[in-house]
């Protein structure tokens, strides 16, 4: 078998790993037109000949506007897809005008631009994949550069081989197929085929961080090493892999059985019991909250995980705000995440609650309520099995019709059992009602405007059943 046709086995079977989640939607090829892009272009060219490939392919240029070569560079891509009969996409970046010092986009801009771009390409073309030709010398690298600023096991792992870029319906799976292939193997294969690919110049830029580590660095230490090198690395990165994966094995389950009230924009997360020893998880399952928050599904820096680690010891009240407009705030039973922007908003006015009429929404916030009229109050379930959730009131003390509204400014409650009023202020402060929560409950309050119920928190004292109640209101709430 000829180097090109075990490159072509090399991208097929990378893919087959995750036909089952983008079904038959298009490919998405990255192409830069380098030695690189090329060889995996040419490869998917081949698979979609062959029958091979899940669906139909696609390939789409990025040009980041920084060379004075760059639509010489872009013309080469369009024209290779042309002789390949592959549809292709080019877009040009913009970036804003920066002070003559920082006249160039630091790699880090570039990188978001690109990424930012391609992403809006699928969108538009409705893939499912999007294929990079990041390569074993890439991985080699960012691990050696990861190394040198400082990084955990995560970073040490190197380049992950598929990860989920977007979120929802946009939502889109990239995929690396040559992480383990060098770049020697795909210079070879350009030459077995007669391919020429396209030089870029600022590979050779030494001001480009990067770059310095490419040309300079990596040959010094492989001249003192020799193979050595290669070998150290990809020991510390599968090595951290496996770490990670346990790591990452461990914060999806804290995830999952801890969080509550959960929704697109929010998640609680309760951490009674946990100990010191559960810490590095925890971690790892605020980091898979961030990215299931954050409206661009980024991930958090290693600095932000810090400071909201630094939160357990505190009091609860405390917050911090984080990327993307995220905000945590410290509670009684662990933390709360939440996106205050995308958060909906209670009712201006109080809002009319009809008994059995179904489900009704408080406003565009994430509480849901109904009630059910009953002749005799229900014995099943008891009040410990159906929780702070379900109230029984006895609508005889009150004045129809009943409403939800927001708290204000003066509000009072007369919790259940409770000798007197209390300002509500102060009794959702006692009972340790987050913050970002008090403006949002939904108050049930009758004609006079008595708070009947606060859900999740407690009945007041003109609903409570008496020992002749007959008639009674069962009300449900749900949040997330």
């Amino acid at each position: 078998m000829d180097s090109f046709a075990r490159l072509c086995d090399t991208t097929a079977r990378c893919l087959s790993r995750y036909e089952n989640l983008v079904a038959e939607r298009t490919v998405l090829a990255a192409v830069s037109g380098g030695v690189d892009s090329t060889g995996l272009l040419r490869a998917l060219a081949r698979l979609r000949d062959d029958g091979r490939l899940s669906g139909p392919l696609r390939a789409c240029h990025v040009d980041h506007g920084v060379r004075p070569d760059s639509r010489d560079n872009a013309q080469h891509v369009v024209d290779l897809c042309d002789r390949l009969d592959v549809p292709i996409t080019v877009r040009r970046l913009q970036f804003p005008s920066t002070p003559p010092a920082t006249t160039r986009p630091s790699e880090d801009e570039l990188r978001q631009g690109r990424y930012q771009a391609l992403l809006q390409v699928a969108t538009e073309h409705q893939a499912g994949l999007l294929v990079t030709a990041h390569h074993a010398d890439d991985n080699l690298e960012t691990v050696l550069f990861r190394m040198l600023r400082g990084t955990g096991p995560r970073g040490l792992a190197g380049i992950p081989e598929a990860r989920w870029l977007g979120r929802g319906e946009h939502r889109l799976l990239l995929v690396r197929p040559l992480l383990r292939t060098r770049r020697t193997t795909l210079e070879s294969v350009l030459a077995q085929i007669g391919e020429a690919a396209y030089h870029d110049t600022t590979n050779l830029d030494p001001s480009y961080a990067r770059n310095q580590l490419r040309l300079e660095m990596i040959p010094q230490l492989r001249q003192s090493l020799g193979i050595g090198l290669d070998v150290a690395l990809m020991t510390v990165a599968s090595t951290a892999r496996a770490a990670n994966e346990i790591v990452e094995a461990q914060g999806l389950r804290i995830l999952s059985q801890r969080a509550r009230h959960k929704t697109a924009w929010r998640c609680e997360l309760d951490l009674r019991g946990l100990d010191e020893n559960a810490l590095p998880f925890v971690e790892e399952a605020l980091r898979q909250a961030h990215l299931a928050l954050h409206p661009h599904g980024e991930s958090p820096p290693t600095v932000w995980l810090q400071r909201v680690m630094a939160l357990l010891p505190m009091a609860d009240g405390k917050r911090l705000a984080g990327r993307g407009g995220l905000l945590v705030e410290r509670i009684r039973d662990g933390l709360l995440l939440v996106d205050p922007d995308r958060a909906g908003a209670p009712p201006g006015e109080p809002q009319l609650f009809r008994w059995d009429g179904g489900r009704q929404r408080f406003g565009a916030t994430e509480w849901m309520l109904e009630a059910f009229e009953h002749p005799l109050p229900p014995l099943s379930p008891s009040p410990n099995e159906a929780g702070r959730l379900r109230a029984l009131l006895d609508p005889r003390g009150t004045v129809l019709p009943w409403r939800l509204r927001a708290r204000r400014s003066g509000d009072r409650f007369h919790p259940l059992g409770c000798a007197q009023e209390l300002e509500l202020r102060r009794f959702l402060q006692s009972r340790h009602v987050p913050r970002f929560d008090r403006d949002r409950l939904p108050l049930l309050v009758d004609a006079q405007d008595r708070v009947l119920w606060v859900p999740g928190v407690e009945v007041g004292e003109p609903a409570r059943l008496q020992l002749n109640t007959r008639r009674c209101v069962e009300v449900i709430a749900s949040c997330g």
